[in-house]
């Protein structure tokens, strides 16, 4: 694999560190809903977690994947049954999954298209 800009680096680096905390947010939308109590303590964590990968998201310049972030702190404070949440979260869980995807390979894109230039 050829060696990537400073530049490019430090946006897969960022993007890397916004997959870790979002598998970490999958996990505890998948833990709250295995339990059949204690939703709210989930649901804090899940926002916590959300708003802190938004921050991430933001910070490396990728504004769409960080209001899908923040959807998903909305998600959490929703009215509605569990089940509602777990399924609007779920969603989100997938959609920024692929956002992270095509945010990786358009860096790789745009560095291959660099260095053939």
């Amino acid at each position: 694999m050829p060696k990537l800009s400073s530049k490019a680096q430090r946006k897969l680096d960022a993007l890397d560190e916004a997959r870790r905390k979002w598998d970490r947010i999958h996990s505890l939308v998948e833990l709250c809903g295995s339990q059949p109590t204690g939703h709210d303590m989930y649901l804090g964590q899940i926002r916590r977690a959300a708003q802190d990968v938004g921050r991430v998201f933001m910070t490396s310049g990728n504004g769409p994947l960080a209001d899908q972030a923040n959807q998903m702190v909305l998600a959490t404070k929703r009215g509605g049954t569990i089940q509602t949440k777990l399924r609007a979260m779920r969603e989100l869980v997938v959609s920024v999954r692929g956002g992270l995807e095509r945010a990786e390979r358009s860096v790789h894109d745009e560095e291959k298209q660099g260095v053939e230039a």
